[in-house]
């Protein structure tokens, strides 16, 4: 009968030496596609968060123009018609006062 331990017996093959080595190669390349693929996640991410602050940019700068020319029809409206324009806000501030102090 041999003596030997057979954990220790097989722990010393060189199948299971290689074994070993291709289990941190495998490793080794899980861990580099991790990489990459994060990589590849923060720039997707980045390229996403540009293209959506540049939509936003733009979006504001349309509100905005559309606001000033909104402003500008409301000034002529009052030029036009001054004193209608200023029972209107009268009536529109009494209405208003009265539903708030209820």
């Amino acid at each position: 009968m041999d003596n030997k331990n057979p954990v220790t017996a097989i722990e010393n093959s060189t199948e299971f030496k290689a074994m070993m080595a291709d289990l941190a190669a495998l490793r080794a390349d899980v861990a580099q596609l991790a990489g990459h693929v994060k990589a590849s996640t923060v720039s997707a991410a980045e390229t996403a968060a540009g293209q959506v602050s540049a939509e936003a940019t733009r979006l504001m700068g349309t509100v905005s123009d559309a606001s000033k020319t909104s402003v500008k029809a409301v000034e002529r409206q009052i030029d036009a018609h001054p004193l209608v324009s200023l029972m209107l806000a009268f009536s529109l501030g009494f209405v208003g006062s009265r539903l708030l102090a209820k």
